[in-house]
């Protein structure tokens, strides 16, 4: 009687386990069916992040999925598209600026285009969003590195780099790419973010204050960025002679490229600047027998307005007393550090007006 009892008491025992298991494993299943249909309902908690997921993969399959074109922009202000060109690799940074882009970096087969990666430097970052067919208000910063070689000393090397920080962004979205280029597989990081924009690395790296009798002063900038440079607000100013200030001019600097600014450049040794600028008629730099920047005493500014304001910013400044003894024919080369430091100027007989 009791062993029939105590096999009745297993029985319930093991019948309430079995309902407390099944029951739990219900409960497991209610609440996985809930949370499914609450993210399907109430979507993203990051709608702006989702936004940029989809502008970085459709700007990536933009950029490596065709080779690109540039249309001309007429007279009249409109895209003269009847004269419009899949090489916009053969144009220059001023005159791609001028028109229409989309960069594309695609070549046959798939494969990576060296002439078109090649031609990124010649976009300033604003055509390369446009172009891509991104907000305005988004940031970008793009990747190319290798990552496979039969060359082991050539893996991790950038083929380019450039764009604003992500760091400073709020949302942000990557996308990346495998490509062959020769025989070498490249990588393609795109990144999309709202990190907003900073002014180009456009910096001073040479200066003849005392030129030769009868030979231009010069200045010499760079364009330290990957994209190129719109020359648009860039001014160039002296403190002698009451302050004189003049802003560069128009058009594009290419990434990486070098800017002469001379006082007279009918007669100035060019070693490899893609442009030379006349400043001698805004008496900014001296031309022959007139002088403008003083050897012994003066202040170079390279100056930066914001677009559509009349906020300028001084973004480098060089300046100098008779200590640094400047002397006839003696260029300034700048080494980094304090651009106001005589010892962060490396002296140079004739200069290298031009030469990166």
């Amino acid at each position: 009687m009791k062993r029939a009892e105590g096999l009745a008491d297993s029985e319930d025992a093991l019948t309430a386990v079995i309902e407390f298991l099944t029951a739990f494993v219900l409960f497991l299943i209610i609440l996985t069916a809930f949370f499914s249909l609450a993210g399907l309902q109430l979507g993203s908690n990051h709608p702006k992040s989702d936004q940029l997921d989809d502008y970085a993969l459709q700007g990536l399959q933009r950029l490596t999925g065709d080779s690109g074109w540039y249309v001309p922009i007429d007279e009249w202000g409109d895209r003269d598209i009847a004269n419009g060109t899949a090489d916009w690799h053969h144009y220059n940074a001023t005159i791609l600026l001028e028109g229409s882009v989309q960069p594309g970096i695609a070549g046959d087969f798939g494969r990576l285009d060296e002439e078109r990666l090649n031609a990124i430097a010649n976009i300033t970052q604003d055509k390369f969003i446009r172009g891509l067919g991104l907000p305005d208000w988004s940031s970008i910063n793009l990747t190319i590195r290798i990552v496979e070689s039969l060359n082991s000393s050539r893996v991790g090397v950038l083929l380019f780099q450039d764009g604003a920080s992500r760091n400073a962004a709020a949302n942000g979205a990557v996308a990346h790419r495998l490509m062959v280029l020769n025989d070498e597989t490249v990588e393609i990081i795109f990144e999309v973010h709202d990190a907003g924009r900073t002014p180009v690395n456009l910096v001073l790296t040479e200066f003849m204050a005392e030129p030769e009798i009868g030979f231009p002063e010069w200045v010499e900038l760079e364009n330290r960025d990957g994209f190129a440079a719109n020359l648009t607000g860039w001014g160039l100013g002296r403190a002698t002679g009451g302050g004189l200030h003049s802003l560069i001019g128009d058009g594009a600097l290419a990434g990486g490229k070098i800017l002469l600014c001379s006082g007279k450049p009918s007669m100035q040794e060019n070693q490899g600047a893609e442009v030379v600028l006349d400043l001698g008629q805004s008496s900014i730099l001296g031309r022959g027998a007139v002088n403008g920047l003083n050897k012994n005493t003066d202040t170079l500014s390279l100056t930066w307005t914001y677009p559509g304001t009349a906020q300028t910013y001084t973004t480098m400044e060089v300046a100098w007393d008779d200590d640094w003894e400047i002397e006839s024919d003696l260029s300034l080369q700048w080494n980094g550090g304090s651009a106001s430091n005589s010892s962060n100027w490396d002296r140079s007989n004739g200069g290298t007006p031009g030469a990166i």
